[in-house]
C-alpha cells in the first residue's frame, strides 16, 4: 500500500530482541525515553521497547525526516 501523505503512517524499527517491527504511528498512545538510543512505545496498552532514539522518534511523529 502506498501513502501519498507527507507524514508517515508506519515506521519499521528494531525491538529489544533484534526483530524488525512495523509500528502504525496513528495507533501509538505514548512514547517515552527509556535509555539512550531506546524508546518505550505504548500501543493499545501494550508496551514495546524499540531501538530508536527518543528525539528521532519525536521528529518522525512530528512529520519530520524519517531517516
Amino acid at each position: 500500500m502506498y501513502s501519498y501523505s507527507s507524514e508517515p503512517s508506519w515506521v519499521m524499527v528494531d525491538d529489544s530482541n533484534g526483530n524488525h517491527v512495523w509500528i502504525n504511528l496513528k495507533m501509538i498512545d505514548y512514547v517515552s525515553e527509556n535509555n539512550p538510543g531506546w524508546s518505550m512505545v505504548s500501543i493499545n496498552g501494550e508496551k514495546l521497547l524499540v531501538k530508536i532514539d527518543f528525539d528521532k522518534f519525536g521528529n518522525i511523529l512530528a512529520g519530520g525526516e524519517a531517516k
